[in-house]
């Protein structure tokens, strides 16, 4: 299993995703409300080890498409990726985390940041996003 594929099982278990909205992986359609993991670029390794293992992270962006028609569903939507980056605080606490290929180890999954209007459409629609990243071993 790749470690998007990981991530994508992963964030699908999430409650607060819109029920019957689909996650996509490097892809968005344009009616709400669906979402999509997107490879951020950035390091892949953060420590070395002298046994030859590593720490390295994997850097994505959680996006959807939302409806911004009135106030209140802009509000709503800022208020899901609030939700969102505690859910994955949540989960590193409790150490419920992706579960990756042999070899591979996930130590944390976090929000970098704060949910935001990514993209503002023609139309009454958006996208949000937020950033975040999975650290793990690797043997």
């Amino acid at each position: 299993m790749t470690i998007i594929s990981a991530v994508r099982e992963y964030l699908e278990a999430y409650s607060g995703l819109e029920e019957n909205s689909p996650v996509w992986v490097d892809s968005l359609g344009p009616v709400p409300t669906e979402y999509t993991i997107n490879p951020l670029a950035g390091t892949r390794i953060i420590e070395e080890y002298i046994d030859g293992s590593s720490l390295r992270e994997y850097a994505f962006a959680f996006q959807s498409v939302e409806s911004t028609a009135d106030n209140l569903e802009r509000l709503a939507n800022q208020g899901f990726y609030e939700a969102f980056a505690d859910w994955l605080e949540e989960q590193t606490d409790s150490d419920d985390l992706p579960d990756l290929e042999e070899g591979m180890t996930a130590t944390k999954i976090e929000a970098l940041g704060w949910g935001y209007l990514f993209q503002q459409g023609d139309s009454d629609t958006g996208i949000y996003q937020i950033q975040c990243r999975l650290e793990y071993e690797q043997e």
